[in-house]
């Protein structure tokens, strides 16, 4: 199975909800639901190919480490 790797562009979803639970649709273009909490996000969101994340504030970023 071949994984294709892609970069999505979040930066205008990050300054309208920073610090917010969001639920996408699998191509990561559709903005489906927001809320505070992972749980109310899934429930309401109800779509099986939904991809789930929680968006930083636009002015902080994310790196992963290794330990």
């Amino acid at each position: 199975m071949e994984v294709k790797k892609r970069n999505y562009d979040l930066r205008e979803l990050s300054k309208k909800h920073p610090n917010k639970w969001v639920a996408l649709s699998s191509d990561h273009r559709n903005l489906i639901v927001v809320g505070d909490k992972l749980k109310d996000v899934v429930l309401k969101a109800k779509k099986k190919d939904a991809v789930f994340l929680k968006l930083l504030p636009s002015d902080s970023f994310y790196m992963p480490g290794t330990m």
